[in-house]
């Protein structure tokens, strides 16, 4: 009898188990439904017989497109789709809200926020031959020095015209947040040591101070009004060096300081948006496995990769009484995924061909 009853149970959960993965195994779980979102949009409008509340919001909608594709594209891609029709920008909202809107002096104001599908919105980038990148905020530490070739010496921090300007010029589709160091003697001094090789000076004992992990040494040679941006870049491990050159510039006129500041950020912009670029078509497989009989670390897993950027969908390939097998599609490299499913807490074996979870 007891053989028998054994025998039972053993069936039993067999069935289960093999209903349980016929079920998921066909399923995948789409992970790129979630939306792009735009706030801050602000739209102003003359409010007179001829105001049209319905024009007001299609210039709304135009401008937040503006902002997203900003946001998501390098500014060599964003001539491609510049003259995109206002009938196609609304095919690509998810929803939109009005925030705020008021009527004063004769004029209608209104704060709204956007949602872009996000599937639409990067096949309609794909459809042109335009890979987006995810928008996604970095916190960087950023370290200016200002050079005069003319007389030799050098402005830190408080004294440098771009620092003092620098927080001025902001924009909507900005993903970088500047993290400046304290005004420290030690650092002046060791800047002053080594200026006549700054290039080539790697900044490693102030950046340790820090423990910066991103971080930007820009680095400005001026001599008369001729402006020279030399910067050492590190974006999640990559580094990367930038020149850019400004001929007839006077630092001192605001409209040219401006107009500087704003290239050099928009050309970091570009340099973090080329780190995360994403091809929903170009997918790597990642397989991970997790005990069947640990219910809590699989759900804690699936919500990782339900929020995680470049996963595009995940399946359950195997199930088991001893373990389960996710099957995930990433739109970036291994490495990248290890790091950032870390942020959610969970650490990954990679010692054996099979990847486990920990």
């Amino acid at each position: 009898m007891y053989f028998f009853k054994k025998n039972i149970s053993n069936c039993l959960y067999i069935f289960f188990i093999f209903l349980t993965f016929n079920f998921i195994e066909f399923s995948t779980k789409e992970v790129l439904a979630k939306t792009f979102v735009v706030s801050k949009i602000e739209v102003e409008e003359k409010y007179n017989l001829s105001f049209n509340k319905l024009k007001v919001m299609d210039r709304g909608f135009k401008k937040a497109f503006q902002d997203i594709s900003q946001m998501v594209l390098e500014r060599k891609d964003l001539d491609k789709i510049k003259n995109t029709t206002i009938n196609d920008i609304k095919k690509l909202i998810e929803n939109f809200s009005i925030l705020d809107e008021k009527f004063i002096n004769q004029k209608y104001k209104s704060i709204m926020e956007v949602e872009f599908n996000r599937k639409k919105l990067i096949k309609f980038f794909n459809s042109r031959n335009i890979i987006l990148s995810l928008p996604k905020k970095i916190d960087v530490f950023f370290l200016p020095v200002l050079v005069d070739l003319e007389t030799g010496n050098f402005n830190y921090l408080n004294d440098d015209i771009f620092v003092k300007n620098w927080e001025n010029i902001q924009e909507n589709y900005f993903q970088i947040n500047y993290i400046l160091p304290n005004e420290d003697m030690e650092d002046y001094l060791t800047i002053k040591k080594n200026l006549k090789n700054i290039e080539n000076f790697n900044f490693k004992k102030i950046l340790q101070k820090y423990n910066s992990e991103n971080y930007i040494i820009m680095i400005v040679f001026k001599r008369k009004n001729n402006i020279k941006f030399y910067s050492k870049i590190k974006f999640d491990d990559k580094f990367l060096v930038s020149n850019e050159n400004f001929t007839n510039k006077n630092i001192l006129d605001q409209s040219n300081l401006n107009s500087m500041i704003l290239k050099i950020k928009n050309k970091y912009e570009d340099n973090w948006k080329s780190i995360n670029k994403m091809n929903p078509y170009t997918s790597v497989p990642i397989r991970l496995s997790v005990e069947s009989d640990n219910v809590e670390k699989s759900l804690k897993l699936e919500n990782a990769l339900t929020n995680l950027d470049f996963v595009n969908n995940y399946k359950i390939e195997k199930f088991s009484s001893n373990e389960i097998i996710y099957k995930i599609y990433y739109s970036s490299n291994p490495k990248r995924f290890l790091k950032d499913i870390l942020s959610y807490d969970i650490y990954v074996d990679t010692s054996s061909t099979n990847w486990k979870i920990k």
